[in-house]
């Protein structure tokens, strides 16, 4: 088990390598100054003046040694500071982060909670009308945008349930039960298309566990259908779910920074966003490096789930 997992974490390290490479570039080959942003235009055409802030932020270097600096940096525990405020990114991500884990971890909640049970009810009426409606309102949970969810449920919610706050205050550290209220909603708004995919796989993983033979076999010693359902059925057919909650959960995490902004939440979406605006390369870069550490992380954990879960895995990994 502790050599599969350090070979799977292994891996982070090149991945998280690239993705911070291309980003890297990519922020940087967006037109723009940088400097004209910071100082204005009238003094950003005053070329000793912006000659001096280039060198100050390392920007008059080659691309390849401004990367250098920044991962040198990183690997000291330093992301640098932002550009526009001035201030350590790290203790900016820090405040900003528990607000969107705990959005992407509610809504994979809320998706499991709804995904799985559907999906089991959908396979055992497989072609009765439980089963259509329950596909259909999974195909249209894929084809509506969470952003549109999120607006309707503001705009809906403020008309006719004026009393119900659809933009609070959320500040984890000083109330968390309140923090976490003001996060039912845009869960469940983020949590729809995530629970309809779960509900898809579980469908189709346990409609194949249903056609066999040890199925007919547990039910004919006399257990009962639940525990058939759940022991035999529902335990073999959770690989496939499982690929799919890690799936869900990764893009839960991009999905939060479009519901972050529709809820006005002060997430990490909402501070990549913002940084994004100003043209902030080092709040950018330290974000999305944050962003892509815990998807690899969700993939990490799902291959360690697979590990848990099918002996063969355990046998030859």
């Amino acid at each position: 088990m502790l050599q599969y997992a350090a070979r799977r974490i292994a891996l982070l390290i090149p991945v998280l390598i690239g993705v911070s490479m291309v980003s890297f570039t990519i922020i940087h080959l967006i037109p723009g100054d940088i400097v004209a942003v910071l100082a204005g235009p009238m003094v950003a055409s005053d070329s000793e003046i912006a000659q001096n802030i280039r060198q100050s932020l390392h920007l008059d270097q080659p691309l390849p040694v401004q990367y250098g600096l920044w991962l040198m940096g990183v690997l000291h525990g330093d992301f640098g500071n932002s550009l526009t405020m001035g201030l350590p990114v790290g203790p900016q991500i820090a405040q900003h982060l528990p607000v969107t884990l705990a959005l992407t971890f509610m809504s994979l909640t809320f998706a499991v909670a709804i995904g799985l049970p559907s999906g089991v009810i959908a396979a055992t009426t497989s072609g009765r009308w439980p089963d259509t409606v329950i596909r259909l309102f999974a195909l249209l949970g894929l084809s509506t945008p969470a952003f549109f969810l999120g607006v309707a449920a503001v705009l809906l919610l403020s008309l006719y349930l004026p009393s119900f706050k659809t933009h609070a205050t959320v500040e984890l550290h000083a109330d968390l039960f309140g923090g976490l209220k003001a996060l039912l909603l845009p869960a469940f708004v983020l949590s729809l298309a995530a629970a309809a995919t779960v509900t898809r796989y579980t469908r189709a993983s346990m409609l194949e566990v249903l056609r066999e033979p040890y199925m007919a076999t547990a039910r004919a010693k006399g257990a009962g259908r639940v525990r058939v359902l759940v022991r035999h059925g529902l335990r073999n057919a959770l690989l496939p779910v499982v690929t799919a909650v890690g799936v869900t959960a990764a893009q839960l995490i991009a999905g939060a920074v479009v519901v972050e902004q529709v809820f006005g939440l002060p997430g990490v979406g909402q501070l990549m966003l913002n940084a994004i605006y100003h043209r902030d390369y080092t709040q950018v870069q330290a974000t999305v490096l944050v962003v892509t550490t815990l998807v690899v992380l969700i993939n990490i954990a799902v291959d360690l789930s697979y590990y848990l879960l099918d002996p063969r895995i355990q046998r030859h990994g």
